[in-house]
Formats: C-alpha cells, sequence, structure tokens
C-alpha cells in the first residue's frame, strides 16, 4: 500500500504521505471517475508530474475519507476542498506527495528531496541572520527545513505578497538535540506579525515540513 505514513497533531491537523510506486494507469484507476480531474492531468506534459498531481487528490480522498472530495483554487492559487470546510495544503517531490488537512485551522506543507542544490539558492530566500545560523553540521537538512518552513508558511497565508526572505523569518534550533522536531517562526502579513511553530521530519532522504495557524477560524 502506497499510503506510506499518517501523522496527527494534537487532534487539529491530519498529515499523509503517498509513496508513488504506481503507474499512471493504476493511479488513474484509483481516481474516482465521478470528479473532473482527468482532463485537468492530461495539461502536464511530463508523465512524473501527473503521477504526483493524481496522487495528491488520491491521498486528499483517503485522509477525509471521501473519494469525492474535489480540489478548486482561489484567485491566488489557495487550494480548497469544494463543498467541503476543511482547510488543505498539498506538496509533492520526486516519488512521495504529501496533504495536510484541517477543519478549524489554516494549513501549509511541503515536501522535498533533499539534494545540494538547495545550498547554491539559499541566499535568495535566507536572511543574513538565518544564513549565518545555520552552520556547516547538517546544513543540507537544515536548510531544506528553512525552506519548507517558509513554502508552508507562504501556502497557509495565501498571499503572493509574503516576501520569503524578508517577511518569513526562522528562529535558530538545534537540529541534533531535538526530539521534538519542531522550530519556531514568525510571519509579518499586512504589517501583523504573528508566530508559528514548524514541525519537520526526514523521510527516505526527502525533509517533510508543516505548520498550521493556531488561531481558529471556519471560514474560507
Amino acid at each position: 500500500m502506497p499510503f506510506l505514513k499518517k501523522i496527527i497533531k494534537n487532534k487539529t491537523i491530519n498529515v499523509g504521505v503517498w509513496n508513488i510506486t504506481e503507474t499512471e494507469e493504476e493511479l488513474r484507476s484509483i481516481l474516482n471517475k465521478n470528479i473532473p480531474y482527468p482532463s485537468a492531468v492530461d495539461s502536464f506534459k511530463n508523465e512524473a508530474r501527473r503521477k504526483q498531481w493524481i496522487a495528491c487528490r488520491i491521498l486528499l480522498t483517503t485522509l477525509l475519507n471521501d473519494p469525492d472530495a474535489e480540489i478548486i483554487y482561489n484567485e491566488t492559487g489557495k487550494p480548497f476542498i469544494r463543498n467541503n470546510h476543511h482547510k488543505i495544503s498539498i506538496s509533492h517531490s520526486g516519488d512521495l506527495a504529501a496533504v495536510a488537512i484541517s477543519y478549524t485551522h489554516a494549513v501549509g506543507i511541503d515536501i522535498e528531496k533533499i539534494r545540494d542544490r538547495v545550498d547554491r539558492v539559499a541566499n535568495r530566500f535566507l536572511s543574513k541572520v538565518e544564513m549565518d545560523s545555520i552552520g556547516k553540521e547538517n546544513r543540507l537538512e537544515k536548510l531544506h527545513i528553512y525552506w519548507g518552513a517558509k513554502e508552508s508558511l507562504y501556502k497557509l497565508a495565501g498571499n503572493p505578497e509574503v516576501d520569503f526572505k524578508n517577511d518569513i523569518i526562522i528562529h535558530s534550533f538545534d537540529y541534533l538535540c531535538n526530539p521534538l522536531q519542531t522550530c519556531q517562526s514568525s510571519m509579518t502579513v499586512s504589517d501583523s506579525k504573528k508566530n508559528y511553530t514548524i514541525y519537520y521530519e526526514e523521510i527516505n532522504e526527502y525533509m517533510l515540513v508543516y505548520t498550521y495557524d493556531k488561531f481558529v477560524s471556519n471560514t474560507q
């Protein structure tokens, strides 16, 4: 079964990870044909991208136990579920797809295969203080946590004007001596600053990072 992992945080946020081992035909056979996905899938020329797209939808329906759950997007590209008040966030990289859902809290998730490319572009999304705090030990892992945290918070905000480098700050943390696998962050949106806890976990040479807004909301 490709459903690799399910995580529940404080009964507030559910996270699922899907290991894509199926062929595209097998994935299509799992996807509910009653929802209008196939035409959208066909718009992607790359087969791996099509498989990631389908796997994210299958994972969502699995977490919700609702085969008819359909993802739609608002004007800023933030995903929602049609006729459903759950908040969602989706991500994929290589052979893994990840989904976070919550009924009451905005969520954000990112999964990335750990590669050295992130070190070459780190100065594009990290401030000087953040760059200096990472150090040399477990550098690649920490860089992926910083990137994943900023990507997750950006998705949570759903605001394209949020600047990765200046509006989202990841506070220094100890990677090795951190059994809770968390770090702290802050994000400023429209002159309003909030603090967030970031959760991370390394899975099969990928870094999974996710977060949620602790302020309860039942609106979309």
